[in-house]
């Protein structure tokens, strides 16, 4: 997974990827990094954020507020991180819209491939 923060210019704060072996969905490897740039985004003392994402269930089911247990941990602690930012908004985007992000999660996920 890899995530970007940047400003509203453009220019980027930070970003970052990390792999896990076992995430058994796309939308769970979605809910992890945006649990992780939300925790980023804390470090950095943020006061608030614009979410772009290419899950739309993910953003849907923020902006709806609702649970899903497929993810029901990992979205407690984005809903818990999210009170930390106002205001905050989520936004779908096509994934071709997230290619530098894209390029950060492959590059990880080339990493663990090649470790095991």
């Amino acid at each position: 997974m890899g995530w970007i923060i940047k400003t509203v210019a453009g220019d980027v704060l930070c970003r970052g990827s990390s792999n896990r072996s076992h995430v058994c969905t796309v939308l769970m490897a979605e809910a992890l990094a945006l649990r992780e740039a939300l925790k980023k985004a804390q470090e950095l003392n943020l006061q608030s954020l614009q979410v772009f994402s290419d899950s739309q269930v993910l953003v849907s089911t923020l902006d709806a507020g609702v649970d899903l247990n497929e993810i029901a941990g990992v979205l407690q602690d984005v809903k818990s991180l999210t009170t930390l930012f106002c205001p905050l908004s989520f936004v779908f985007i096509p994934r071709v819209e997230k290619s530098q992000a894209d390029t950060l999660a492959k590059s990880s996920l080339s990493r663990l491939l090649n470790v095991g």
